[in-house]
């Protein structure tokens, strides 16, 4: 077997062990998508609960303090019926006057804090809503990466022997060509010389496109032990028989 062949033979394998690899890999992207949404989703839920519970409180002491200033007023007007002379009366009316306007402040700012909580309770549940759609999404994806993983794991364990098997027999430099164009191209390693125009001798790579030099096809056609790339990206090339056996007559 020459060199081309065992190239090819790597190939083949090699792009079932990538193939599902990428299945699981897939999966797993998936999943992460989802943790990370599921993460943001809790943050902001935390956060809405913490201005729930603040708000609560500012409204809790906000009540509390009307109600002193109301029971102040209330002992003022006991105060008024025992007042003895007119400038105790207009010094305890002044004083529940302001009082009063003291408690109409606090009314309306319990209002603006009840409108507020309210918003933020419809927050809240609004989140905790978009959580748990969040959170059927993740366990789906966990699941699918699960039975995935499950699925392919002993055919890839048996297709990564395989390639351990055929990668042995390729001297290293070859290999690490072999590896570097698999890397750029996405698991595409190999590609065919597409023959243009056989008179003008045109010939491209079949992947992309580029126009390769003729000197390509000679050494193709010669030998089967010489690597040969693609000018343009880097492909291992090789040569269809009936095209080779054509360029050899």
């Amino acid at each position: 077997m020459g060199l081309t062949e065992q190239l090819q033979a790597l190939y083949q394998v090699d792009s079932q062990v990538r193939g599902l690899r990428t299945r699981v890999e897939n999966s797993q992207r998936y999943l992460d998508v989802q943790n990370r949404h599921l993460g943001e989703l809790s943050t902001q839920l935390e956060e809405a609960e913490l201005r729930l519970r603040q708000s609560e409180a500012s409204l809790g002491n906000l009540e509390n303090e009307r109600d002193s200033v109301q029971a102040r007023i209330d002992k003022l007007r006991d105060e008024l019926n025992a007042c003895t002379t007119s400038k105790q009366y207009s010094a305890v009316q002044d004083e529940m006057k302001l009082l009063k306007e003291k408690v109409d402040e606090y009314d309306e700012q319990a209002l603006e804090s009840m409108e507020q909580i309210e918003s933020i309770r419809e927050l809240v549940a609004a989140t905790k809503l978009k959580r748990e759609e969040r959170e059927t999404l993740q366990k789906k994806a966990a699941d699918d990466l699960e039975e995935r993983t499950r699925d392919v794991g002993e055919r890839l364990s048996e297709l990564e022997r395989e390639r351990d098997g055929a990668a042995a027999i390729l001297p290293d430099r070859v290999l690490e060509v072999f590896n570097h164009a698999a890397n750029l191209n996405d698991g595409e390693t190999m590609a065919e010389v597409l023959e243009v125009n056989r008179k003008h001798r045109e010939y491209v790579c079949a992947a992309c496109n580029v126009e390769l030099p003729f000197n390509t096809l000679v050494v193709l056609t010669n030998s089967g032990d010489e690597l040969v790339q693609c000018v343009g990206c880097q492909r291992i090339m090789y040569i269809a028989e009936d095209l080779k056996a054509a360029l050899s007559k």
